[in-house]
């Protein structure tokens, strides 16, 4: 499989970022990813994420943490210190030039640089600016602060995860911030494409995590109006009818393998393949939800079949023969290792000057058989006299 290399779809348009950590960078990331000329502009310490660890070179942190290497590949590195006066009017002389302003500035930030939705617009009317925020700029909870944790717990997506009746558990990671760095992406798009075909003036784009989150709920409540609740190592009920058992994750000879859907015909194959048709025909079993005593006599079931197998046979014979969405839990580095990924070039080796070579999720896509092209992160200040 080849890799883009030119002619990409963003390419002539120029994006400034001065966002930090996660949301703004990875929306920054995507937009260079399709071409698109991101110039980061980072305080003299840098963008917080270069000071996070795990690092890959103990000899120079700041250039290997992989939090900021990871979300800030094809980009280039600018340091200017807006929290002055010359600064700020340094980073208004950017905008003038550019498309795009990626921002993460809250209220109390806005108050201390005495900005608001006109400042950089002023000087450049066709730029989109948008700013990505915890809660957004109005509201009651506008100034507070806010990590992953928080933002799953007041999304409602925390209170998913876990078993029925103990405390609910994290979602590991930044997912939230990527969620929103998705959306930010394509509103950034969205906002270019209608500047560029309708009146010519760009916007000022709000996009908060909490939002993001909201969207994210197939049904916030069930369809058969009970509230969700955590359903353990089940598959949530999106109604309370349809639901088997048999949709779960359960131990094999050398690790855990993991059932998906619901439907009654999935269940009816999963008896068949367990040898246990009984279990179809008998209506106790129909609904975990109703019958919770139902789950781990099938459970038991389950992993007995399982007992003498490994994830990777129970994998191929009920994904291949019996035709059920099954997949082993996987670590990291089988992740890595999984042939499926290798065939579709899902990983990129990428060499950074001080951090060496790793392996970088490619671009999700595939366009004409080719895979969009990563460059590495920049290193702090790289591009500043090209800028400044």
């Amino acid at each position: 499989m080849e890799y883009f290399q030119d002619n990409l779809p963003l390419e002539g348009i120029k994006v400034l970022e001065t966002a930090q950590g996660v949301s703004g960078p990875y929306a920054g990331k995507l937009l260079a990813s399709l071409g698109a000329e991101v110039v980061k502009v980072e305080l003299p310490e840098g963008d917080w994420s270069r000071h996070t660890p795990p690092f890959l070179a103990e000899t120079n942190r700041k250039e290997s943490s992989a939090l900021y290497l990871y979300n800030n590949t094809g980009k280039k590195s600018v340091v200017l210190d807006w929290r002055t006066a010359e600064g700020l009017q340094k980073l208004i002389d950017l905008t003038i030039s550019s498309d795009v302003l990626i921002e993460d500035w809250d209220i109390s930030d806005r108050k201390s640089l005495r900005i608001d939705q006109e400042t950089f617009r002023a000087a450049n009317p066709r730029l989109v600016e948008i700013s990505i925020t915890p809660f957004g700029l109005s509201g009651p909870y506008s100034e507070y602060k806010s990590t992953p944790i928080i933002q799953l717990a007041l999304g409602g997506v925390l209170n998913l995860i876990g078993n029925p009746g103990e405390e609910p558990l994290m979602l590991p990671g930044h997912q939230p911030d990527y969620l929103t760095g998705i959306n930010a992406s394509n509103a950034v798009q969205i906002a270019l494409w209608d500047r560029d075909f309708f009146d010519n003036v760009g916007g000022f784009l709000e996009l908060t995590m909490l939002e993001t989150l909201a969207n994210v709920h197939q049904a916030p409540l069930d369809m058969d109006g009970g509230i969700r609740q955590r359903s353990g190592h089940r598959q949530s009920p999106l109604s309370s009818n349809g639901f088997p058992p048999g949709v779960c994750t359960v131990a094999a000879k050398d690790g855990y393998i993991t059932f998906g859907g619901g439907s009654p015909a999935i269940w009816e194959q999963l008896c068949l393949m367990l040898g246990r048709l009984d279990l179809f025909e008998d209506e106790n079993f129909s609904n975990v939800f109703e019958n919770p005593e139902s789950g781990p006599i099938v459970d038991k079931v389950m992993e007995s079949w399982m007992a003498s197998k490994t994830r990777a046979e129970v994998f191929e014979e009920a994904s291949s023969i019996w035709m059920l969405p099954v997949s082993p839990v996987k670590n990291i580095n089988e992740v890595l290792d999984d042939q499926q990924y290798a065939a579709r070039k899902a990983f990129q080796t990428v060499f950074h000057p001080e951090a060496g070579e790793a392996l970088y999720p490619s671009p999700t896509f595939i366009a004409d058989g080719k895979k969009m092209h990563i460059s590495r992160a920049p290193l702090i200040g790289e591009h500043t006299k090209e800028y400044v």
